[in-house]
């Protein structure tokens, strides 16, 4: 008995042949419908893949709250979360994995089509320039996301582009847009600097891109000053920010020129 996590790749169309074989095993399939957003993994299309196994969508509290019942059903037979984009970059399924195997229980990864690199490769930018990757939330009782600023301040002044994911509510129906992630940027930058928090503004010097539904038909790139990124139109979520560094290499800013929209306008 075994515990596939299963990269499903940006969208249905980029499943691979190893996840096919992988769900064809199980005998219960969870759809993750929490962490992210990937077009036409939904129960329809699995079951033609899997057309013996049971689906389930997972919500937030089945992945959080009920994840023991997962692992406890692969203890007797082979179980596969069918996960957007990358298997493991969630900690919610590090953390399965975890538990199943302090369970004795055979857990099998399986790489998918990676959104963290499919949001730089639409971007053009250099992967080795890109410092720690941090996720913007949506503020809530009080509690704002001031670590999100300093993770890019920091990364800035190491010369590094920041990859800012930005924060997903499913269950909600909510999924931040990069319109919403600039201006919650902006807000928080001027709180900080009032409050001594950070040393100086920088924001409004930077380079900014925008990026929706990488790797998609419908992908957007704008690249430009915060409001200019702000202005843009886009296609609906996933959405992710770029913050990049101070300067960027020729070939970097030809890329955005030839890869993003530098004028929202048009």
């Amino acid at each position: 008995m075994a515990l596939y996590i299963v990269g499903g790749g940006l969208s249905s169309e980029y499943i691979t042949l190893r996840a096919v074989k992988a769900l064809a095993r199980a005998k219960t399939i969870y759809i993750d419908t929490y962490t992210s957003i990937a077009p036409g993994l939904d129960e329809e299309y699995v079951s033609r893949l899997a057309p013996e196994a049971r689906i389930v969508r997972a919500t937030r509290y089945h992945l959080e709250n009920e994840a023991y019942r997962i692992v406890q059903e692969a203890e007797s037979s082979d179980v596969a979360l069918l996960v957007p984009g990358d298997p493991l970059a969630a900690t919610t399924h590090v953390a399965l994995a975890v538990e199943a195997k302090k369970r004795g229980i055979e857990v099998v990864i399986v790489p998918g089509v990676s959104g963290l690199q499919a949001v730089i490769d639409t971007t053009g930018l250099q992967v080795y320039r890109f410092g720690k990757t941090v996720t913007l939330v949506y503020p809530e009782e009080g509690v704002k996301p001031y670590t999100t600023l300093s993770v890019i301040a920091d990364n800035r002044a190491r010369g590094l582009h920041t990859l800012v994911l930005l924060d997903l509510r499913l269950d909600q129906g909510r999924a931040m847009t990069v319109p919403e992630a600039v201006r919650l940027l902006l807000d928080l930058e001027s709180e900080m600097v009032a409050e001594g928090m950070l040393s100086s503004a920088f924001l409004h010097e930077s380079m900014l891109v925008g990026v929706a539904r990488a790797g998609l038909p419908e992908s957007l790139c704008v690249a430009g000053p915060p409001e200019a990124v702000a202005a843009a139109s886009y296609p609906p979520p996933p959405h992710s920010l770029v913050v990049t560094a101070p300067s960027l290499h020729p070939v970097e800013e030809e890329a955005l020129e030839v890869f993003c929209r530098t004028n929202p306008s048009e």
